[in-house]
């Protein structure tokens, strides 16, 4: 770990990117849950939320390292306590706050006990000058921060760790760790859980995958774990489970009203942020279940009743990197969630995925800038964002996703539909694209630019996703490697895209395709690129928009519930609207092509 890390606090200044009332003003009017996406859509605010105004006034409550005193009342800075412990032994009510003193450092675990009201959240914080106080795990507990069966809560301005120290064989020192975790298990609805300007970094947990070859486990990674037991280790963990897997209670416990917002997530693996329901799969080591199945958190069609997810989810204005750990292998791990946003945030070195929704509904993904993805772990996958098994109306938009291993994996098995739109993908390596869904999933791909510097694919797709139901219309598709491959079957429909750069071949259904030089501003981009300072910096995939002249100009087709905005966030569109991310230049250097 590193100690005495500078404080970083994303969105407090000025970031740098596209114009906030172009951009950030993008609408979601498509999609099925318009009144969370109306929000979404709204700039990136300019500072932190501040805390929600209370009703009535709480007690506040002083913690100090240094010079604190377990005996003392703790209500004021002058008298605070002194330990984690004490906290941990009271139960807070409705308003109250804890405010541990700014360049103090506890080692254990933060696990105050009672719940807020409606308007009336307990607040974890701090005060003084000096950096974040620190919450350090060191491998001593499962989880640094931790909430169970409580609602309300705020937790602001906290350094978390919890990094066992390593051992001479790699991964043996991961263990089940996770820096904050909210959980629950009495079967009833749990509310308002923020999570704003917290520093995660150096835990060291498990990772345990789903299915796969147990031939393949290593200290500390595992495969064929089941639902249950996998992929819930990681910096901020949002998760339930039930008291006894042989008898569970007839309702699941639910999460809603979950936001973490503003913070920093470092090198802590399996993932950095992770949402997930209960399902009863355990096994004994055998194979044989042990648990009784509820199905809360597996899904067997976009109608299944039993399907049990958390509710309202903003993810927003987020740093994820993992290039410090060979174990990171999610940044994001939405899985069980219903209302979902995950908005302008940077994702940096992550494995596996960058962005990953899984059994869910609702989800909008927007505004990210996601690199450097690569294989971690045994991990098959290195993509950028994907929308994987039972996914539903998900949107991904507006992002820049480039120089991972895959740029978009659709990877819908068993069924699932999304909207693909005006994301700029360039520089990855493997798949730009990658086709690789269930014969019941449909997925519709417009106005997107794929910029190829040294793949010799395009659009891949394999097995099973030659199934699947593709339309693929009015993205510019732009390579340095002649001939790049773009997957072709009776399932995929290319209609008016843009094929260019090098010589492309141009699948036969697109009989309207155009083809030559894409005439961009500069397809040689090279940063700068999204850092915990900056936020995403979504302007520089500007240098794949077309220049006056540009072929992509004036040549798409009108797109229904198309969002309203391009990439850049101009308004869609007066007149024949382009083909590929972003519209033409403003200000009238469109030639014979009207502008709103």
């Amino acid at each position: 770990m590193t100690p005495g890390r500078r404080s970083v606090r994303l969105g407090r200044r000025p970031l740098g990117l596209l114009a906030a009332a172009a951009l950030g003003a993008a609408t979601l009017v498509a999609h099925p849950v318009a009144a969370q996406a109306a929000q979404a859509a709204q700039p990136a605010p300019a500072t932190r939320a501040a805390p929600t105004a209370p009703a009535a006034k709480g007690a506040t409550y002083y913690v100090d390292s240094r010079s604190g005193d377990d005996r003392a009342p703790g209500t004021s800075a002058a008298r605070a306590w002194r330990s984690l412990d004490r906290v941990g032994r009271t139960t807070f009510r409705a308003g109250d706050r804890i405010l541990l003193k700014a360049g103090g450092s506890w080692k254990g675990q933060l696990w105050p006990k009672g719940s807020g009201e409606k308007s009336r959240p307990i607040v974890i914080g701090s005060y003084g000058p000096g950096p974040k106080p620190r919450i350090r795990g060191e491998g001593t507990v499962d989880d640094a921060v931790r909430l169970f069966n409580q609602e309300y809560w705020e937790i602001r301005d906290l350094d978390v760790s919890n990094e066992t120290p390593a051992t001479g064989t790699p991964g043996e020192n991961l263990r089940d760790l996770r820096g904050i975790h909210v959980s629950g298990d009495n079967a009833r609805r749990l509310d308002h859980f923020l999570v704003d300007g917290v520093d995660v970094h150096d835990v060291t947990g498990e990772v345990n995958w789903i299915s796969g070859d147990v031939s393949g486990n290593a200290p500390g990674v595992r495969f064929k774990t089941g639902w249950d037991r996998s992929k819930r280790t990681g910096g901020i963990v949002f998760d339930t489970t039930v008291p006894d897997i042989t008898a569970p209670p007839s309702a699941a416990t639910v999460l809603h009203d979950i936001r973490v917002q503003n913070s920093t997530v470092r090198d802590t693996s399996f993932a950095g942020i992770v949402l997930k329901q209960y399902t009863g799969d355990a096994k004994d080591a055998n194979g044989a279940p042990v648990a009784v199945p509820t199905g809360w958190g597996t899904r067997t069609s976009a109608a299944d009743t039993v399907f049990t997810p958390h509710t309202d989810i903003t993810i927003r204005n987020n740093f994820i990197s993992q290039g410090g750990t060979p174990y990171g292998c999610n940044a994001m791990y939405l899985t069980n969630v219903r209302g979902a946003v995950v908005d302008h945030n940077v994702v940096d070195q992550a494995g596996t995925s960058g962005i990953e929704a899984y059994y869910a509904d609702d989800v909008v993904i927007q505004r990210n800038e996601v690199y450097r993805t690569e294989q971690k772990a045994e991990g098959a996958d290195s993509n950028g964002i994907d929308a994987d098994k039972g996914t539903t109306r998900v949107r991904i938009q507006y992002n820049f996703v480039h120089d991972n291993g895959d740029g978009i994996l659709l990877c819908q098995f068993s069924f699932g539909d999304v909207v693909v739109r005006y994301n700029i993908l360039s520089g990855n390596s493997r798949y730009p694209l990658y086709l690789h869904s269930d014969r019941a999933a449909s997925a519709e791909v417009y106005n997107n630019t794929v910029h190829n510097p040294a793949s010799r694919y395009l659009v891949y797709g394999y097995g099973s996703s030659l199934n699947a139901r593709y339309d693929l219309h009015d993205n510019a598709f732009s390579s340095a490697v002649a001939d790049a491959s773009l997957t072709t079957s009776p399932t995929i429909r290319y209609a008016n895209n843009f094929y260019g750069g090098a010589p492309l071949p141009v699948p036969a259904t697109d009989t309207t395709a155009r083809t030559g030089d894409p005439l961009m501003v500069n397809p040689a981009v090279s940063g700068p690129y999204g850092t915990a300072d900056s936020g995403p910096r979504l302007r520089t995939a500007l240098g794949f928009a077309p220049r006056p002249g540009s072929p992509l100009i004036g040549n798409g087709t009108v797109v229904p519930d198309n969002g309203g905005r391009d990439y850049r966030g101009t308004p869609l569109y007066r007149g024949r609207p382009d083909i590929g991310a972003v519209e033409g230049p403003p200000g009238g250097a469109r030639a014979g092509h009207g502008r709103a």
